[in-house]
């Protein structure tokens, strides 16, 4: 095994979410520039003399228990952050970041890795001279009838990853003879103390034109820093049964990690450069992407995006399967990708897609502006040791 240390430093507001719903009110309160997360069992057994029905037959809510001076104190709250909701609606709803039983938030080793597969796909596509030939390629044939895959992916990550898997069904792979079996990502960890380094951020959906409806979420903020290891297993490259996994001569590919990972995000930069350029409503994003572009790493750092706000094109091939714009429309409207607003004009080949981004949102003069996007990290690898050393 070859060892890494690495360290995640968040560049924008990342999340990566746990599932959950924080209802305000229920799970949350709001005041002076903070949310509160309660500690409902605490509330309810403080307040227990409180908890008589309300003239329509309903109890008040553990946040409605509280009053002023509860706030002073912390064992009422689980954690306290900044930020607030935009929305005051009983049952307002927020987006709770994923973290651990002693409520610190972390980066889970299964999105990092998951970021990590989609760059070394992207870069080895045109190493494998791989084509998109008919849409047929995307189905696989039952009886007389073509079938569209479930996942159209997995035909292409297949040759990529599994050069030795001759299964026909291309919903079929076998993660045993899969290459980034060799490579094992821990989760990541930061700050110590329950809720620390996150913020309650205002976000929307941006299209080249509008705004979409608000949403609220927890999120990680800038400049917040989590370490873990990474793990390349050598010895599935070197056993005699290597030949049998048929990725042997796939090693340099983790070797070049960072760089093929690097290479991968400055792609997609360059893009979304272009699609805010060409909106002219976001200067604030355009700008940032633009230092992003210019930024001077090491060898052994690289940009990466995770969690919510990647897009469609940081979880895929993204632009190889743009390069034939009418094959693409073709793909885009049998695996019903593009859904069209009422009263928007249809997809032509050679639109923009997808069409919408996602941002942290600011507000001045009443007005919200897009502030930044969302999971831009800094991902930094030192090797620590060999664990098999000769």
């Amino acid at each position: 095994m070859t060892l890494y240390d690495i360290t995640l430093t968040t560049l924008t507001p990342l999340h990566i979410g746990d599932g959950d719903e924080l209802r305000l009110r229920f799970d949350i309160v709001a005041a002076g520039g903070r949310t509160y997360r309660l500690d409902e069992d605490t509330i309810l057994r403080e307040k227990a003399d409180q908890l008589n029905p309300q003239q329509d037959g309903s109890y008040p809510l553990p946040g409605e228990l509280l009053t002023k001076p509860d706030l002073q104190n912390s064992a009422y709250f689980r954690y306290i952050i900044p930020g607030f909701p935009r929305s005051e609606k009983t049952y307002a709803e927020v987006k709770s970041f994923i973290k651990d039983v002693h409520d610190r938030p972390y980066i889970p080793g299964s999105s990092l890795k998951g970021a990590l597969r989609t760059a070394l796909a992207w870069n080895g596509w045109d190493e494998q001279n791989i084509t998109i030939h008919s849409i047929n390629e995307m189905k696989y044939k039952k009886g007389d009838e073509w079938i569209p895959s479930r996942n159209p992916a997995n035909r292409y990550e297949r040759v990529l990853f599994e050069p030795s898997n001759k299964h026909r069904c291309p919903d079929r792979r076998n993660p045993n003879l899969d290459l980034m079996r060799t490579l094992h990502v821990s989760d990541c960890f930061g700050p110590e103390k329950p809720g620390e380094g996150l913020a309650l951020v205002n976000a929307q959906v941006l299209t080249q034109k509008n705004q979409g409806s608000p949403i609220e979420m927890e999120a990680l903020r800038g400049d917040v820093p989590f370490t873990g290891t990474l793990k390349i297993d050598d010895t599935l490259f070197e056993m005699p049964e290597a030949r049998k996994l048929g990725f042997a001569n796939r090693k340099h590919w983790l070797d070049e990690l960072a760089a093929r990972t690097q290479n991968h995000s400055r792609s997609r930069i360059q893009n979304l450069i272009d699609w805010y350029e060409r909106s002219e409503q976001y200067p604030r994003m355009t700008s940032f992407y633009k230092q992003l572009y210019d930024a001077a790493l090491q060898p052994n750092q690289a940009l990466l995006q995770l969690g919510w706000g990647s897009g469609w094109d940081g979880k895929t091939f993204g632009t190889h399967l743009q390069k034939d714009i009418y094959l693409f429309e073709k793909i885009v409207k049998d695996f019903r990708l593009h859904r069209r607003q009422k009263g928007s004009p249809p997809r032509k080949p050679g639109d923009p897609f997808p069409r919408s981004k996602r941002a942290a949102m600011t507000v001045k003069d009443g007005k919200a502006l897009a502030l930044a996007p969302f999971g831009w990290v800094l991902f930094e690898m030192e090797e620590k040791l060999s664990a098999n050393p000769r």
